[in-house]
């Protein structure tokens, strides 16, 4: 006979209604407005911070550090055949900004970053 302590949750044997109703989350990069971006390469924001001061600073350099830590991600777009916008294999757009010129609606602020 098969132990189960009680604190072990026990899984019906049909999946709930819920778990068919939300597809499964794919690890791959895709659209997303705020939040983190999902990099194809490397962290977009310590490529922002390397362009602000002209690729100056190796990667670990403090001050490209704080740099990078200044910078949001507003929004990423990955190519989309459904939507026919696609721009290569795997590429994706990012556009990052600063907090201060995204609450000051200084867009032209804004930086795009293209990884793929």
């Amino acid at each position: 006979m098969l132990y189960i302590p009680e604190h072990t949750p026990v899984l019906p044997a049909e999946p709930p209604p819920v778990l068919e109703a939300c597809p499964l989350v794919e690890p791959l990069v895709g659209h997303q407005i705020g939040g983190h971006a999902v990099p194809v390469q490397g962290p977009v924001e310590y490529e922002i911070a390397n362009a602000t001061h002209g690729g100056a600073h190796a990667w670990g350099d403090e001050p490209l550090d704080r740099e990078a830590e200044r910078w949001v991600l507003p929004a990423q777009f990955a190519g989309d055949a459904d939507a026919k916008a696609t721009w290569g294999d795997e590429v994706v757009l990012y556009w990052l900004i600063r907090p201060e010129d995204l609450a000051a609606h200084r867009f032209d602020q804004a930086r795009l970053i293209v990884q793929g």
